[in-house]
């Protein structure tokens, strides 16, 4: 049982350092390159995360 938990906190970990590492890539592609494509895409996935929030929440 154990090793079944451990594996699942290793799968969401690495999930989550994959996400924690696209996202500052992009930050770190718009901070040095003004990209209009980045900053919308970023503007829509923060749009989509809120409206999904918003959806669970209520």
């Amino acid at each position: 049982m154990a090793g079944r938990l451990g594996a699942v906190i290793a799968n969401v970990m690495s999930v989550g350092a994959r996400a924690l590492g696209y996202f500052l890539w992009g930050v770190l592609r718009i901070a040095y390159r003004g990209d209009p494509r980045m900053i919308a895409l970023f503007g829509g996935v923060i749009g989509a995360t809120g409206l999904l929030v918003w959806l669970i929440a209520s």
